[in-house]
């Protein structure tokens, strides 16, 4: 496969943006880095790239003990919901036309999260758990639908935790049962089955690795309010992206 040559200036950079973001939150990396490469790259092959550094840095997050105080109780009312959307959002990709469900995706997270910003509540209170299950089920659509569910994901964790490591573990336990799941569908489906792809992402590992080290590094010298200011700003930049990535998709 040839690439263009600004993916060797491009890709480096972006991975190890989106890998502080991820260090630093528990998610981000994929939102942040799928929109730049879809410039230069087919989806088919950034995404299923991605999850395969996804699943090192969650690897890599757990060597370090990034993910021991995850709140499992959280995870476990959250899974069945997850589990459900994701195979909804199967169902919705052949059903409704992408770009509206992209549309409708990326302006609900990004609205969220620059309201709750300007009105300086990113602290904010507890939210039932009852949220729990309608959010769990979007952010698995968005999963399955887009390959990022995270942003949703984290509008729930981050309004029911209050520790900073408590949250970013527990998001980086969700994201890593989307990416099993995922390598799953990828693995069955052939994508995974090529070899510039592992190449790639083989590449690009000191990048991932550099970058996370880095968010891991940040996260630990920033307060609970300091980290959830950057999760609603990653928040506003995904939401966005995902709205504009729609907004530009050809109608069907």
């Amino acid at each position: 496969m040839e690439f263009s040559p600004w993916v060797y200036l491009v890709a480096p950079l972006v991975v190890f943006a989106g890998y502080v973001a991820f260090g630093i939150s528990g998610f981000g990396a994929t939102i942040i880095i799928v929109p730049v490469l879809a410039q230069f790259l087919s989806l088919k092959f950034v995404v299923p790239m991605l999850v395969l550094l996804d699943l090192t840095a969650i690897g890599m997050m757990r060597a370090n003990k990034a993910t021991q105080a995850r709140d499992t109780s959280e995870i476990r009312w959250m899974l069945p919901f997850m589990l459900t959307g994701m195979a909804l959002g199967a169902y919705l990709l052949k059903a409704v036309p992408e770009r509206w469900l992209m549309l409708a995706l990326g302006v609900f997270v990004a609205g969220y999260a620059l309201i709750t910003l300007l009105r300086h509540q990113v602290g904010g209170g507890t939210i039932a758990r009852a949220w729990g299950p309608p959010l769990a089920l979007l952010g698995g659509m968005g999963s399955a639908l887009f390959g990022t569910g995270g942003p949703v994901y984290a509008i729930y964790v981050t309004r029911r935790l209050h520790d900073p490591g408590v949250m970013r573990a527990t998001m980086s336990s969700i994201i890593a049962i989307s990416v099993v799941v995922r390598i799953v569908a990828f693995a069955l489906t052939g994508l995974l089955l090529n070899m510039a792809l592992g190449a790639a992402a083989l590449a690009l590992f000191v990048f991932m690795a550099g970058g996370l080290l880095l968010g891991l590094r940040l996260h630990s010298r920033m307060k609970a309010q300091d980290v959830r200011r950057v999760v609603h700003v990653l928040l506003v930049v995904s939401g966005s992206s995902l709205a504009l990535r729609a907004m530009m998709m050809s109608a069907p």
